[in-house]
């Protein structure tokens, strides 16, 4: 007899929750000698055989209010009209010492009515380990569904008591690392089975879910959820072949998705999920079925990563046979998919090249939007000077080569994933590019170069400074205010439009306020006499008889050399990743005697500039726009720089498709009086002329001392292909001579506060807050357009009781930058549980942002579907 165990649960009863009478009837009369000696303290144990009843009613009612008692029946409870202390009886406990007795006063159950439901259930309360977990998801007023429950998501080790929460970690144990038959049942199946609660969890099963089957199994539930939420998410009917596996009870197939989509979405399941349904996927052989839809009948479903293959196919479809669908059409469905599932989360199998399908959605955005560019401009390009043309190309025309940039740096990701889905829409890509609009921009700024007022004798742009004065006209002011440094980080061969992105990109930082110039570069553009131009000096120019560019009479081509000709202008060069190298008292201590620090910096033109890594140019640009951003947090931050300026040496022409004849100069022979011959440029004294080439002189291009002459190919031809052909520099197109010049400065506080980062409002349309269909439809609206200040915002968006979803999430990312407040409008359908809702109790539609779970908006709605459910 465990004696022990009876006094720990009556003194739990006693002491813990403050129980003040507890009844015990002991009709076999097994406990007689034992209540004597139970320690309870404080407690008075009276034996109701020995006592008078009336007197012990007047003692507990009349008497001392605060004391305890024990009334121990060693006989059966009476029956009510015979019992004299029944009115006490009803607001007393009634404790047991048989086997589901103790179980239910050590889970603290307050339902007597519990006792033979616990003595079914005994064998799970063998083990303490269960019995611990269990009872610390147990509640008073639990019965017999709530406590089933809790047994299941103790055995499945699920973090809440939850149907949904239960079935995540069991179809997540069926999957775990499995790659071969993972139709088989999970260890806690068995464990469910040996408890007997397989039963309850198939009645659980048709109660959520309306799933019936004469041989109920895992897997075929597993099948039937997926293909439920698939036909809810299309808008046209399954395929014959699957429309047998749809859940059809009415009401309980909005369950099917509200749990689709949460296991899809939670942190803790989401692999599970992606395994489990292209286990399901390749059973089904969706892929072939897929085949039969459209764009308009896929664009909701998130159930099947093929859905997204799909898809994908489609939109290349559509763009490469110009069907009739406008750009606008298609750029929706893409900015629908890419909030969705299998473009957001990490896909294991693509973990090194990030998200393949957001890859693809950025790739096809892309080619979308050059396109759109290319039709504003399809007559051609027409300006009446070069100054016309040169501040177009830094007000738009650069967008071209930022979206052919931005295009080709996702699709290399998806080929590198081997789905070589895009190459339709590359060739698009490249007979826009470079059939198109390279042509057309090279002819038009091709017009401005000869003639008397031609560039090439006049390098002069307007409002604009020459590379060459960079130093004297730029970095010269600022070192005029006492003390100050100036930071100069030149990265060879940036181009304006990468530029343009990084400025983007730094001011997304609320300290930062970064702003965007340009100057004319010299002409030709390459390394060594790009950075000789952007050096202090008096004068500079050839080595007589040679290629090699003097500043002030001495060289300048190394670090070293650099370094003796800005320490008499009180300043140091050194390399990007040097300085990185430094921690925050190190780097201070560095520029500690030095008022202008040029940081030099190297990826661009050292991956482009090279025949085995060319290919790699716009993931080099990628690189650099990253490594610059920290470079200038790093300068700001840790170095207490308040000035610092980003330029370039000169830019760059990129096009991945190869070259052919056509674009090399053609009869083009080399002048013997060549002292370099470069693919876009050459040097030399006395070059004569050539009807393939622009001459030129460096005294006018570049402001060297001497009269060094050029030649550079017209357009974009090359004068040969030795070495990489696709990455070229040193001719006179706007890519290559358009160079930037970044500022960046830090806020102090009240221009932090003023001009600080915030991201768009987003408001709810509609002052209508009662739920009236299990498929809601949440308009809302941008308040603000996107701009350099204000950024895009994502939110997932659900209707919750306090935490617990009731609905579909949705996510959806507000980024317009249209001034219509029409354009920018949103709606999600979020499709809610069948439940026993209370119309008249506060529910919340939750916004939230996906990544933090930081609320954005709790708005209160009411959920009324009797008028639906009556149907």
């Amino acid at each position: 007899m465990n004696t022990t165990r009876i006094t720990d649960s009556l003194n739990q009863l006693f002491h813990e929750q403050d129980q003040r009478i507890v009844f015990w009837h002991d009709p076999e009369q097994e406990f007689v000698d034992v209540v004597p000696g139970l320690e309870l303290g404080h407690v008075d144990k009276i034996n109701l055989k020995n006592s008078s009843q009336l007197e012990i009613k007047v003692r507990i009612e009349l008497g001392d209010q605060g004391r305890k008692y024990l009334l121990y029946a060693p006989y059966a409870p009476p029956e009510p009209d015979q019992d004299w202390l029944l009115d006490i009886r009803m607001y007393s406990y009634m404790f047991s010492a048989d086997r589901p007795s103790m179980i239910l006063g050590d889970l603290g159950l307050a339902n007597q009515s519990m006792h033979q439901h616990l003595g079914r259930r005994r064998k799970f309360f063998d083990n303490k380990d269960r019995f611990a977990r269990l009872k610390k998801l147990v509640t008073p007023d639990d019965r017999e569904r709530e406590l089933d429950i809790k047994m299941l998501a103790v055995l499945t080790k699920a973090d809440q008591a939850s149907i949904f929460d239960i079935l995540m970690n069991l179809f997540g144990e069926m999957y775990q690392g499995r790659e071969s038959d993972c139709r088989g049942e999970p260890g806690s199946w068995q464990e469910i089975q040996k408890f007997g609660l397989d039963e309850f969890f198939w009645e659980e099963m048709v109660r959520t879910f309306g799933y019936r089957s004469d041989k109920p199994g895992l897997y075929d539930l597993l099948i039937r959820l997926l293909v439920t939420d698939l036909a809810a998410g299309l808008h046209r009917e399954l395929p014959d072949s699957l429309k047998h596996f749809i859940l059809e009870e009415q009401g309980l197939a909005a369950n099917v998705s509200v749990f689709a989509s949460q296991w899809r979405s939670h942190l803790g399941h989401f692999r599970s999920y992606g395994q489990a349904s292209a286990w399901v996927a390749t059973d089904l052989n969706l892929d072939s079925q897929l085949g039969k839809f459209d764009l308009p009948d896929l664009v909701d479903i998130m159930t099947f990563e093929q859905v997204e293959q799909s898809l994908i196919r489609l939109l290349r479809t559509k763009m490469v046979s110009h069907a009739e669908c406008s750009i606008d059409e298609l750029k929706s469905i893409i900015a629908r998919r890419k909030d969705g599932h299998w473009a957001k989360v990490s896909l294991d199998q693509y973990s090194s090249k990030g998200n393949i399908y957001f890859s693809a959605y950025t790739a096809l955005e892309a080619a979308l939007d050059l396109t759109a560019l290319r039709r504003e401009y399809d007559p051609g390009f027409s300006y009446g000077s070069a100054d016309d043309m040169f501040h177009a190309y830094t007000g738009e025309l650069y967008r071209f080569d930022q979206l052919y940039r931005t295009f080709h740096e996702a699709a290399d990701e998806v080929e590198l994933a081997g789905w070589d889905v895009l190459k339709p829409v590359q060739e698009e890509v490249e007979a826009c590019y470079c059939g198109w609009y390279l042509d057309q921009i090279s002819l038009c700024w091709g017009s401005f170069m000869d003639g008397e007022k031609g560039l090439l004798n006049k390098w002069f742009v307007s409002k604009v400074r020459v590379q060459h004065q960079f130093f004297s006209g730029i970095v010269s002011p600022l070192l005029k205010t006492p003390r100050r440094k100036v930071f100069v980080i030149i990265s060879d061969a940036l181009r304006f439009e990468a530029a343009e992105e990084l400025v983007r990109d730094m001011n997304t930082k609320s300290r930062f306020k970064a702003g965007l110039d340009s100057m004319l570069g010299v002409l030709p553009g390459y390394t060594a006499l790009g950075m000789a131009a952007l050096l202090p000096r008096k004068d500079y120019g050839y080595r007589e008889d040679t290629d090699q560019v003097l500043v002030d009479g001495r060289p300048c081509a190394s670090l070293e050399q650099r370094n003796e000709i800005l320490s008499e202008y009180e300043g140091i060069a050194v390399r990007a990743e040097d300085l990185l190298t430094m921690n925050k008292d190190q780097g201070r201590e560095f520029i500690r005697p030095w008022r202008v620090i040029y940081i030099y910096h190297n990826q661009i033109d050292a991956t482009g500039d090279n025949a085995a890594s060319e290919k790699k140019t716009f993931a080099a640009v990628r690189q650099t726009i990253d490594e610059l951003s920290s470079l200038i947090k790093f300068i700001i931050n840790s170095l207490n720089g308040s000035n610092v300026l980003v330029t370039a040496d000169h830019g760059f022409l990129y096009q991945d498709s190869a070259l052919t004849s056509l674009d090399k100069s053609v009869n083009f022979k080399k002048p013997d009086t060549a002292i370099k011959a470069r693919k876009r440029y050459i040097i030399g004294r006395n070059l004569g002329r050539s009807d393939a080439a622009w001459k030129g002189s460096t005294a006018r291009t570049a402001g060297t001392s001497d009269d060094m002459e050029f030649w550079v190919p017209k357009g974009m031809s090359r004068f040969h292909f030795s070495g990489g052909a696709r990455f070229t520099h040193g001719g006179a197109m706007p890519q290559e001579i358009i160079l930037p010049v970044i500022r960046v400065r830090e806020l102090d506080t009240k221009a932090a506060e003023k001009d600080a980062v915030k991201r768009v409002g987003v408001s709810v349309l509609g002052s209508n807050r009662r739920i009236v269909n299990t498929i809601h439809k949440v308009e809302m609206i941008q308040t603000d357009k996107v701009s350099e200040r204000v950024l895009a915002r994502s939110l997932a968006v659900s209707v919750r009781d306090g935490s617990e979803l009731m609905s579909s999430e949705q996510t959806v990312t507000f980024d317009s930058v249209s001034d219509s407040m029409e354009d920018r409008k949103r709606v999600v359908k979020l499709l809610l549980k069948k439940g026993g809702y209370d119309s008249t109790r506060e529910y919340s539609l939750v916004l939230r942002d996906p990544e933090t779970g930081i609320e954005y908006e709790r708005i209160p709605v009411y959920i009324d579907l009797a008028f639906i459910d009556d149907f």
